[in-house]
C-alpha cells in the first residue's frame, strides 16, 4: 500500500497527468484525423467489482481498480492512472510491481486496469485507514505523442473504495429446549479487527439486531434492537413461542464490515 499526501484532489489528478505525459512521451507515432482529436471518455469504473474490502489483522489483498474508456483514435496500451483519494486528502497509489493496461474490447473501447494492494500488518497501515477511498482516474488516447492537449481525460469521484475492518459476533441462547412462553436469554458479544495491534478488540457501542425465523425457515423476524457494552458484550431476553433459530445481525458502519453470528437452534417445548 502506497500512500502520499497532496493538498487537494485535484492536485493528484494534476500529478497524474504529468506523470502520464512522462511515461508515454516516446510512445511510436500514429495517424490521427481531426475527427479522432476528441478527449477520452470515461464510460465506466470501479474498484475490487462494487465489493466492500474486508480485512482482518495481518492480512494482504491484491486488488484491481477498472476503467472503461472510449476515443476515436483508441485507447493508448498503458494510457491509465488510477488513484484512491480519502477524505483527508490521502493518495494511495497502484502497486508498482504490476503495470497498469488498458486492452481494447473493440477499436474505440478499450478497458483499462490498475492494480493495488493493502497490507494490515504493515506499520503503514493504521486503524484510520478503514473508510471510504474515492476513485480518481486519468486515460490517454493513442494521440498522446502528438496531441496531449486533446488526449486526456482526467474525472475524480469515479468510483467509491470500500475499506473496512472485519467484525466477529459470537452468539449464545439459553435454556435450550426451552418451555413454550419461557423467556430465551440471547447472549453476544461483537469484537472488530485491529489493525495497529493485529488482534481482534471489542467494540462498544454499536447497534446489533436479534433475528429470529421459525422452522422451516421461510421469513426473518427482527425481534429487537440492541447496544453493545464496554466489552462488545450485549444480551436480552425474548419469549420462545416456536422452534426456530435465532442470531444476531450487524449492519455495520463505515469503519467495520457487516456480520452475522452463527444461528443457534432452540427447541421449543409444549406444555
Amino acid at each position: 500500500m502506497r500512500i502520499g499526501a497532496l493538498p487537494a484532489v485535484r492536485a493528484a489528478v494534476v500529478a497524474a497527468a504529468g506523470a502520464l505525459l512522462a511515461t508515454f512521451a516516446v510512445a511510436p507515432p500514429a495517424r490521427a484525423d481531426h475527427h479522432d482529436l476528441a478527449p477520452p471518455e470515461i464510460l465506466s469504473a470501479s474498484v475490487h467489482g462494487g465489493r466492500a474490502i474486508v480485512l482482518g489483522p495481518d492480512r494482504t489483498l491484491t486488488f484491481q481498480a477498472t476503467v472503461t474508456a472510449r476515443a476515436a483514435a483508441g485507447i493508448l496500451r498503458h494510457g491509465v492512472e488510477v488513484h484512491l483519494l480519502s477524505p483527508g486528502g490521502q493518495v494511495w497509489h497502484g502497486a508498482r510491481d504490476l503495470p497498469a493496461t488498458c486492452e481494447p474490447i473493440s477499436v474505440t473501447t478499450s478497458v483499462c486496469t490498475e492494480w493495488f494492494r493493502i497490507d494490515t500488518g504493515s506499520a503503514e497501515v493504521t486503524n484510520s485507514y478503514a473508510g471510504d477511498w474515492k476513485m480518481a482516474a486519468t486515460v490517454a488516447s493513442n494521440n498522446l505523442h502528438t496531441h496531449p492537449e486533446s488526449s486526456i481525460t482526467s474525472r475524480t469521484d469515479l468510483a467509491t473504495a470500500k475499506v473496512r475492518r472485519s467484525s466477529k459476533l459470537t452468539f449464545v441462547a439459553t435454556p435450550n429446549p426451552v418451555r413454550q412462553g419461557q423467556g430465551v436469554s440471547a447472549l453476544g458479544r461483537l469484537t472488530v479487527a485491529d489493525w495497529e495491534t493485529d488482534a481482534y478488540t471489542s467494540a462498544p457501542g454499536q447497534t446489533v439486531g436479534l433475528e429470529f425465523c421459525a422452522s422451516p425457515c421461510r421469513s426473518v423476524e427482527s425481534l429487537r434492537t440492541l447496544r453493545t457494552g464496554v466489552y462488545g458484550l450485549t444480551g436480552t431476553t425474548h419469549p420462545a413461542t416456536r422452534d426456530g433459530s435465532w442470531w444476531l445481525r450487524y449492519g455495520g458502519t463505515g469503519q467495520y464490515a457487516a456480520t452475522y453470528s452463527p444461528g443457534v437452534f432452540v427447541d421449543v417445548l409444549e406444555g
